[in-house]
C-alpha cells in the first residue's frame, strides 16, 4: 500500500465500515475520525480495524454483482462480458477518497474506451445520505470526479459481498475486474502497482495466481499485525477511564516486551502524559529524537501532533521540545505542507507568534499548490493561519 504523507492519523479503518465514534475519541482531543488525518498505512490504530480473518473474495475469483441503488453519474455498468471494470469504494465523509478522486478522474481518461470506472458510496452515516450528500458530492467535485458514480442500498450488498468478504476494512478500496468477470487486483487506487496491473489485464498478461498469493501473504501479515496490535486494548481502556499513570504503566510494560510495537506505544504514551498533564514529557519527548522511527518525518509529525493538536496547556519546556523535534521533521523533509503545519502550531504553543504565522503562511501556500491535498484539508490550514493572525 502506497503510503500517503498528508494523513495524521488513520481514521478509515473501522468496525462494520463505518466509523466508531466512540472507540476514535480518546478523552476529547486525540483520536478525531472528523477531523482529515495523516497517516493511511495501517499504524497505531490497526487496532480498531476489524479484519475478517478469513478471505472469501480474492484476486482470481468470480466478481461479485455489481448491485448498487442508483446511478448518480453516468451509465449503468455490468460486469465481464469482455469489459475491464474498476469498482471503486469512496464515502463522502472520507478525506482520503476525496484525495484519490482526482488520481481515478486521470485513470479514467487514461484508459478511456479500455476501462470502466465506477465509484460506489458505501457507509454514508444516515439512509437519507445516498440520495442527498452524494448527489451534491458529486455535483461540487464536477469534472475532477470524471467517472461512473453509484450508491450501494440499504442492504449493504456491495459492503457485504465485495468490501467484507474481500476482507478489507477501509476506504478508498478499488477492486479490477478482467473481462471475464474475475477479480485481478484488490488495493488502494493511488497505489503504485495498480496502473501496472491494469496495463498487464489490457495486453491479456496478468498472472492472477501470483497476484494472488502477494495479497494473500500480506493480508496474512496484516492479520498478525493486528493480532499484536490488540495488546493495545488495556491502554485504550486505561486513557478513555482517565488512569494515565496506568496508561503510561502499561505502555512501557508492552514497549519492553514487544520491541517491535515501541514506535505506536510510544504515541499513546505521549496521549496518557499530555491528557494527564503527568511529569516528565519533556523529557519523554526528548529521548523520542534518537529513536530509529524518528529518521522518519511521518513518524515524527505524528508525535508532535498528538501533543499540541488540542491546546492542553502543557509547560512551555514541553512546546520547547516539540519544536526541537519540529525543526528535525522539518530538515527530514522540508517541502510537505502538513508537516510545515504541525511545526507552526508547535511554535505557536511554545510562543514564538510571528514564526509560526511566517511558516503557516509557506504551509498554505504548499498545500493550495499541491492537487493531493483536497480543498477541506486546505481549509484546515488556512483556518490555523487566521487563528495565528494572518
Amino acid at each position: 500500500m502506497k503510503t500517503v504523507s498528508w494523513f495524521r492519523k488513520n481514521s478509515l479503518l473501522s468496525n462494520g465500515f463505518e466509523p466508531n465514534w466512540e472507540l476514535f475519541r480518546l478523552d476529547s482531543c486525540i483520536l478525531t475520525c472528523m477531523k482529515v488525518s495523516r497517516f493511511l498505512a495501517i499504524s497505531s490504530l490497526t487496532v480498531l480495524a476489524a479484519l475478517s480473518t478469513a478471505q472469501g473474495l480474492n484476486i482470481g475469483d468470480k466478481a461479485p454483482k455489481l448491485t448498487v441503488t442508483n446511478w448518480v453519474k453516468g451509465k449503468p455498468l455490468s460486469l465481464g462480458n469482455g469489459h475491464v471494470t474498476v469498482v471503486e469504494f469512496w464515502a463522502t465523509w472520507c478525506g482520503p477518497c476525496k484525495m484519490s478522486i482526482p488520481h481515478l478522474t486521470e485513470l479514467a481518461h487514461k484508459y478511456k474506451g479500455k476501462v470502466d470506472f465506477v465509484g460506489v458510496s458505501i457507509s454514508e452515516f444516515k439512509p437519507e445520505d445516498y440520495t442527498t450528500k452524494v448527489p451534491a458530492f458529486v455535483k461540487e467535485f464536477g469534472d475532477k470526479m470524471d467517472y461512473n458514480v453509484a450508491t450501494e442500498g440499504p442492504n449493504k450488498f456491495m459492503s457485504t459481498n465485495w468490501m467484507k468478504a474481500a476482507s478489507e476494512g477501509g476506504i478508498p478500496t478499488a477492486f479490477l475486474i478482467d473481462g471475464s468477470g474475475k477479480v485481478a487486483w484488490i488495493g488502494h487506487p493511488m497505489d503504485e502497482e495498480f496502473s501496472g496491473v491494469i496495463d498487464a489485464v489490457l495486453a491479456g498478461k496478468a498472472d492472477l495466481a501470483a497476484l494472488r498469493d502477494k495479497r494473500s501473504k500480506a493480508k496474512a501479515e496484516e492479520m498478525a499485525q493486528q493480532k499484536a496490535m490488540e495488546k493495545l486494548n488495556p491502554i485504550v481502556d486505561a486513557i478513555r477511564a482517565k488512569k494515565y499513570d496506568v496508561a503510561v504503566e502499561q505502555c512501557d510494560k508492552l514497549a519492553k516486551s514487544n520491541p517491535d510495537l515501541k514506535s505506536t506505544v510510544c504515541q499513546y504514551k505521549l496521549m496518557a502524559m499530555a491528557q494527564g498533564k503527568l511529569p516528565g514529557l519533556s523529557e519523554y519527548l526528548s529521548s523520542l529524537a534518537s529513536e530509529p522511527f524518528a529518521k522518519d518525518p511521518m513518524q515524527l509529525n505524528q508525535i508532535i501532533w498528538t501533543v499540541i493538536e488540542s491546546d492542553l496547556g502543557l509547560s512551555q519546556e514541553t512546546y520547547a521540545t516539540c519544536v526541537n523535534l519540529g525543526e528535525k521533521m522539518m530538515a527530514l523533509d522540508p517541502k510537505s505542507a502538513m508537516n510545515m503545519d504541525t511545526f507552526a502550531l508547535a511554535l505557536w504553543r511554545a510562543g514564538d507568534k510571528a514564526k509560526a504565522l511566517a511558516t503557516q503562511k509557506i504551509a498554505v501556500d504548499l498545500a493550495v499548490n499541491d492537487k493531493t491535498i483536497p480543498a477541506d484539508t486546505i481549509k484546515d490550514l488556512k483556518d490555523h493561519l487566521k487563528l495565528f493572525g494572518g
